[in-house]
């Protein structure tokens, strides 16, 4: 007779209840059969803190632990037996196998408070404690990430993770203006993921939901019309599959279940669906579409180049500052995404200005280490400039219309920023005997308070510190010879509307010198 050990290495890690058909296929009896695997011992390993329909464990040899064969089994076992780990793996996968921890709620698509269900906290915890899913923390923002642990699932770096929850998040403000401008949704109410109250329909969680007052999602109730929902997932990583549309299906199942819900309208939005992923969408009633469906093929791909020009920092910029603009001309056309893609981009102009104006070697976005301190921190845009002009090292501060640089900001980066990065800089022997020069950069002003304590600052002997305001920004824009660079500059960070009130506001007013070398 064959032993449970023998078995597992046969069929590989399973359930006990798959076991135990097995066995009875040989004409091993039901109770005789259970009684084996309780009596296996510690020849197997039963997981831990998961338990399945009729009490099943999920059993393995310990030499099995860890390798694909069990990962896949485990996720075989969730897809058949238990939906809601599946679904927050299969929506994890979806994004890239890594996604910042305050939309793994979203994510995993299940309810944060309801009887007989997990919440998002408890699958996490549990996904955690099998060595399914880890929380890091990026080293550059200090965002903790929820990622796959095994290296047998795929994880997108988290530089490429942050590009797309830009151009996701243009895609959200363009719906947002869509819904609010056809009255679909509630003008007011519409809520976004980064919103202070969080889109959440159901007691879960979207990338973003509105209240409908459209006829086929209204009910009649004692106190009037009840209204429906919409609410909309965003996800540009490529094209989304069957596994990502099903996580989504069961998501609005388990939203619609409640008998007291109004009717909810789901909307999921990629850069496009496997022909099984669309089928599957379709057939359940979901609005599956696409960005070029949405705003058209020169929007669709101005999100595809705005992504890669994020990810890889300053080098596409340098080489064709044209394809910035058109990036910036196409997307800021969506009204309230203008802002978020201005600072994301800010430090891509700026590099290609200074390459422009003063030649010499690029590198913007980069993380650099303190191995003595082991600090990091990110340059903005590092230039090499030629004929011994030395290293120029600038801090971008790109600021919304009627916003300045404040007096915490500019202490942070004289005090701490300049002083790590200096150090930093000198271990390198590329630029050991080079003059550094460190400039704070901005397309608005400067605060009056902040400008006064940069010039109370002694100078330093061993290298040179300055500052630009948007004014002096735009004296050194005048010199650039590329009109692509110029008109980025020009028409998406100075002279947008509210930009001109301000600066003839401040023009009204005396102002000191606002570009200082020290």
């Amino acid at each position: 007779m064959e032993s449970i050990s023998a078995l597992l290495r046969r069929v590989g890690p399973s359930l006990s209840t798959e076991l135990i058909a097995e066995m009875t296929k040989d004409g091993v009896s039901l109770a005789s059969a259970r009684q084996r695997i309780a009596r296996a011992g510690l020849e197997v390993v039963r997981l831990a803190g998961l338990r399945f329909p009729h009490n099943a464990r999920f059993i393995y040899l310990p030499e099995q632990f860890g390798d694909q064969a069990y990962w896949r089994a485990v996720e075989r076992v969730f897809r058949n037996h238990g939906k809601a780990y599946w679904s927050a793996m299969a929506g994890l996968k979806a994004r890239g196998g890594c996604f910042p921890r305050k939309y793994f709620a979203s994510v995993c698509g299940s309810p944060a408070a309801r009887v007989r269900q997990l919440s998002p906290e408890r699958i996490l915890e549990r996904l955690s404690a099998i060595h399914m899913l880890e929380e890091v923390t990026d080293q550059d923002t200090g965002q903790p990430f929820v990622k796959f642990k095994p290296h047998v699932y795929g994880r997108d770096e988290i530089a490429t993770i942050r590009a797309r929850l830009v151009a996701e998040n243009v895609v959200l403000h363009g719906m947002k203006e869509w819904f609010r401008r056809t009255g679909f949704g509630s003008f007011d109410r519409v809520r976004l993921r980064d919103d202070d109250t969080s889109p959440v329909v159901s007691s879960i969680t979207w990338d973003l939901s509105a209240p409908s007052y459209a006829r086929p999602l209204v009910k009649a109730s004692a106190f009037g019309l009840k209204p429906g929902f919409l609410v909309c997932d965003v996800n540009l990583r490529g094209v989304l599959d069957e596994d990502a549309v099903a996580a989504f299906v069961r998501k609005h199942d388990l939203a619609s279940a409640p008998a007291n819900v109004a009717p909810i309208m789901p909307f999921l939005i990629a850069d496009g669906f496997t022909s099984a992923g669309f089928g599957m969408a379709k057939s359940k009633g979901v609005l599956a579409t696409t960005t070029a469906h949405l705003f058209g093929g020169d929007v669709a791909k101005a999100l595809r180049d705005l992504i890669s020009l994020l990810t890889d920092t300053g080098k596409t910029a340098s080489a064709n500052p044209e394809h910035v603009e058109r990036v910036l001309s196409n997307l800021t056309r969506i009204e309230g995404a203008a802002n978020n893609l201005r600072g994301a981009l800010f430090e891509i102009v700026v590099g290609s200005l200074v390459k422009d104006v003063e030649g010499g070697y690029l590198r913007a976005g980069e993380k650099w280490t303190d191995f003595r301190s082991g600090r990091s921190a990110e340059i903005d845009v590092l230039l090499d400039r030629p004929e011994d002009k030395g290293v120029l090292i600038i801090e971008c501060k790109s600021k919304i219309p009627g916003s300045r640089v404040n007096l915490e900001e500019v202490q942070k980066w004289h005090g701490d920023r300049v002083p790590l990065l200096h150090n930093i800089i000198r271990m390198d022997s590329r630029f050991y005997n080079k003059p550094l020069s460190f400039e704070l950069w901005t397309n608005g002003p400067i605060a009056d308070d902040a400008l006064a304590w940069l010039q109370e600052q002694p100078a330093r002997s061993d290298l040179s510190i300055a500052w630009r305001d948007g004014e002096e920004m735009k004296k050194y824009t005048d010199r650039a010879a590329n009109s692509a660079i110029r008109k980025a500059l020009n028409e998406h960070y100075f002279r947008h509307p509210l930009a001109r009130i301000e600066g003839a506001v401040r023009r009204a007013t005396p102002q000191e010198t606002l570009a200082v070398d020290r």
